[in-house]
């Protein structure tokens, strides 16, 4: 069996990946922010974006399944069936859309929403079931555009959700379905090679051990500390989306 790092850079990715879940344990998404480009920093992209996103399917089914039953599946059912219609739409747009000028205008709305966020405060607008089709959708779509489909689910949740732990389970249960279509996509396109698979088997005990962490982290602090969090990640992506659009340009 190849061993796909060195000592050193082994460390240094442990690292980022069991700090990255602390996070995702905390928040059920983020995790890729964070792993993605550092990890973009020693390897190839082709290699940390299928690893990372097994990474991300084994911590959001360990979530998922531990708390299955604080997750809101009367939001799971009007959300996922659109997020399946989402991921073939941007299968399609992939080779129509102008890429640059679509992630340009999510990366900005994600900036103005975390803005928003955080200058509201801990204040619950409740809104109307009626944009569960519409999470799913854009979710779905950007997942398979971007690498990138949960802001749109944490979006909407937080607003549907005053409770921290089904606001968690829900969000994970998208995440898992969300991820999983882009595991398959990159199976599919012959991405999954040897060499990403030991990558994940190497670094998945890390993985684990800061979802361990971010978890106990969850359960000490309060549903506002969650709601400032999410908004500082959608804020971080929405920020390195529209650098991501600079750095193309």
């Amino acid at each position: 069996m190849t061993i796909p790092f060195d000592l050193q850079t082994f460390v240094i990715a442990a690292a980022v990946v069991a700090a990255a879940y602390v996070i995702f344990g905390i928040s059920a998404f983020g995790a890729a922010l964070f792993t993605v480009p550092a990890l973009s920093h020693f390897f190839p992209l082709d290699f940390v974006l299928p690893m990372c996103v097994l990474l991300d399917v084994s911590a959001a089914l360990s979530l998922g399944v531990r708390f299955s039953r604080e997750s809101d599946k009367s939001e799971l059912k009007w959300m996922v069936p659109f997020c399946l219609v989402g991921s073939v739409l941007g299968v399609t747009l992939l080779v129509s859309l102008p890429r640059q000028a679509t992630l340009a205008g999510i990366g900005a709305f994600l900036v103005a929403y975390g803005i928003y966020a955080l200058r509201q405060g801990t204040a619950l607008r409740v809104v109307s079931r009626a944009w569960a089709p519409v999470a799913g959708l854009v979710g779905g779509t950007m997942g398979t555009l971007f690498g990138i489909g949960a802001p749109p689910y944490a979006v909407y949740l937080t607003h549907r959700m005053p409770d921290k732990l089904a606001f968690r389970a829900t969000l994970s249960n998208m995440v898992i379905f969300s991820v999983s279509i882009r595991a398959l996509v990159f199976t599919a396109s012959g991405f999954m090679l040897a060499d990403r698979l030991v990558g994940f088997a190497l670094l998945a005990p890390f993985a684990l051990a800061g979802l361990w962490a971010g978890n106990r982290v969850h359960g000490r602090i309060s549903r506002e500390a969650v709601l400032r969090l999410v908004a500082v990640l959608l804020l971080l992506i929405g920020a390195s989306l529209l650098a991501r659009t600079l750095a193309g340009s």
